[in-house]
């Protein structure tokens, strides 16, 4: 597109911030930042434990437990509707031991901890209200798809969870970096609802959320298969490393899309993609229809989650 139509275009749009001027372009303004969020200690502890080979419930429970608000959520979420457990649950190592599980229990720990360094808007398409409505849904529609796949394919599925929380860490890092950028990539959003999240932000500032993700990923040392999934998960064509995890939370963007959820609304999704996975399209479309049934419970952990950052 032509620079004076694109200046034009981007002019047209109300974004009812009077004082603000949008950015052509802006990776000037990123090359300007000087450090980016530490990664909390909470967080960087799970990671040592993740190498830990004498890692169980009791140790994970401990460093949790040194974050009361983690704890409480931890706690809720063995609690909730969503996993049907029938007792009651007072401890972290209960939630880990009787509902949640190991691995579970440590990639959300991982997640929620690492989440509140950014401090970002709620509401939206872009806000953290919708980040972990995405995460929770998409991570466990993640790891349904994986289940269909052939048991030599499968990849991990602590990585593939994982992956699908954290893919769109990029949206509450703007948010807390650029609150006005990412309140005017906001408003250009609802203003464009035929178009994708990704074409948008690429058109309005010349970056996208995934690069900004990967770049926090790397700086917070975070495994490479997270960090090659947080840059590559609007590229249904990538064949690089972890390129099945990656088309994993592409597929299960792209179906949460269809249900109004995230930014996989309007991006598309062929028969070449369940190939390239070894996946049944009615296999997948009974998921979609089984995570639909709980998207009530999900969206209630969604709130209770933005509440924590």
């Amino acid at each position: 597109m032509e620079p004076y139509l694109r200046s034009w275009t981007l002019n047209t749009i109300d974004s009812g911030l009077d004082d603000f001027a949008p950015p052509v372009d802006m990776r000037d303004h990123i090359n300007r930042i000087k450090a980016l969020p530490p990664l909390p200690g909470i967080a960087q502890q799970i990671i040592q434990l993740a190498s830990d080979p004498l890692a169980d419930a009791k140790k994970l429970a401990l460093i949790i437990e040194l974050d009361p608000l983690l704890t409480s959520q931890i706690i809720r979420w063995a609690g909730s509707a969503l996993y049907g457990y029938r007792g009651r649950i007072v401890s972290v190592q209960e939630a880990i031991v009787r509902v949640l599980g190991y691995d579970f229990v440590m990639n959300l720990a991982l997640s929620l901890s690492a989440l509140s360094a950014l401090k970002a808007p709620s509401q939206g398409k872009i806000g953290t209200r919708m980040f972990w409505l995405q995460a929770i849904a998409g991570s466990r529609l993640a790891v349904s798809l994986s289940e269909n796949m052939p048991r030599q394919e499968r990849p991990d599925r602590k990585t593939i969870f994982l992956s699908a929380l954290l893919h769109n860490i990029g949206f509450p890092l703007m948010g807390h970096e650029f609150l006005d950028e990412f309140n005017y990539l906001a408003t250009m959003i609802d203003a464009n609802p035929s178009l994708t999240v990704y074409s948008v932000e690429r058109f309005a500032f010349g970056v996208d959320h995934c690069s900004l993700g990967a770049w926090l990923m790397r700086t917070w040392s975070m495994p490479k298969p997270i960090i090659d999934v947080v840059y590559h998960h609007h590229n249904p064509h990538y064949r690089g490393d972890n390129y099945q995890i990656n088309l994993l939370v592409y597929l299960s963007d792209c179906l949460l899309g269809t249900l109004g959820i995230g930014d996989g609304q309007n991006q598309s999704y062929d028969d070449e993609v369940f190939a390239a996975l070894n996946l049944d399209c009615e296999f997948a479309m009974q998921k979609v229809a089984e995570l639909e049934d709980s998207l009530e419970q999900i969206d209630s952990m969604a709130v209770r989650l933005t509440r924590y950052q």
